[in-house]
């Protein structure tokens, strides 16, 4: 039966990505727009936790202004998605009309260090788009974990592969990372979901978020640079902006080193998450692994009328 539902899947979506395409990219985010909208009023999936999260994150907002951002949170994830589907039809003079990577200077900077670079994203922005502009320019290597439907994942991975964008399986990463930084080459890694119990707990919009360590663990054990990617929306074209993040003197143990690290990546995800609160994707349950023991914090529920 899952068998037959992931075939489903996969027709319906590869059937509609097929169509969509016959049409300009404009109709297109046009009706991602309206799709977003109408899943939140309409099929509101996980409004009520978008809600409550916005609302401990923004306490100074009031409930139109939640709901604003809520709506946008809604939008942005259908353009993102409608975006990814014109894939093969956008060039590589597409890409880099509707990207501005005015600040390559320091990824330059991390190719002439000759380690290349862990490149830590988030789902913020269009992150697909991040990726194919940024291998226009630099061999660019994602990390990246499996869905369930595997046809489904193979289409996207088609996608992204056919924008220079090269792959290493989640479960085969740190063999794969290290080979890519020995090449100088750049390592993409998104970094802003729950990590569970793996994770290291750190600071994020007041509470302790568990964040996977693999981008901080690679840059120290390389010995290669952190650099944050943040692919900010305006209307119909992006900004992407690099910002090298600041290494933490060595302590002598490397699991504080860690931790402090990626504190560090977390806090710039923040900051700008809270310049382009509807960026951030805000449908994942961020929180929903809790710290035990030390300086534990539960989780609060805010009542957000829907």
């Amino acid at each position: 039966m899952k068998r037959l539902q992931h075939l489903i899947e996969y027709i319906a979506l590869n059937g509609f990505a097929v169509v969509i395409r016959l049409f300009p990219l404009s109709f297109a985010r046009r009706a991602a727009k309206q799709l977003g909208n109408f899943v939140y009023w309409c099929i509101p999936i996980r409004k009520q936790l978008v809600l409550e999260s916005l609302a401990l994150g923004f306490p100074e907002k009031d409930s139109k202004e939640l709901h604003a951002i809520a709506r946008g949170v809604y939008r942005q994830f259908a353009l993102t998605m409608m975006e990814l589907l014109f894939f093969p039809k956008f060039t590589s003079a597409d890409i880099g009309n509707m990207v501005d990577m005015s600040g390559l200077d320091v990824l330059q900077a991390a190719r002439t260090g000759g380690k290349g670079a862990v490149i830590v994203g988030a789902h913020f922005g269009n992150w697909e788009l991040m990726g194919a502009a940024v291998a226009r320019v630099y061999p660019l290597t994602f990390v990246v974990g499996q869905q369930q439907n595997s046809q489904v994942d193979d289409l996207l991975n088609a996608y992204r592969t056919a924008k220079g964008v090269k792959l290493i399986p989640l479960k085969l990463a740190l063999r794969g990372v290290m080979k890519t930084l020995r090449n100088n080459e750049f390592i993409g890694i998104l970094a802003d979901q729950d990590a569970h119990e793996q994770g290291a707990f750190v600071p994020f919009f007041g509470r302790p978020a568990s964040t996977p360590k693999g981008p901080a663990l690679f840059a120290l054990r390389a010995g290669a640079p952190l650099i944050m990617a943040t692919m900010f929306r305006s209307g119909n074209k992006f900004k992407a902006v690099f910002e090298t993040v600041p290494r933490p003197a060595p302590s002598g143990n490397e699991e504080n080193d860690i931790q402090t690290y990626t504190a560090a990546f977390t806090a710039i995800l923040e900051r700008n998450t809270r310049i382009s609160p509807d960026h951030w994707f805000w449908l994942h349950r961020r929180w929903k692994t809790k710290l035990i023991g030390g300086n534990h914090h539960a989780e609060k529920s805010v009542a957000v009328r829907a």
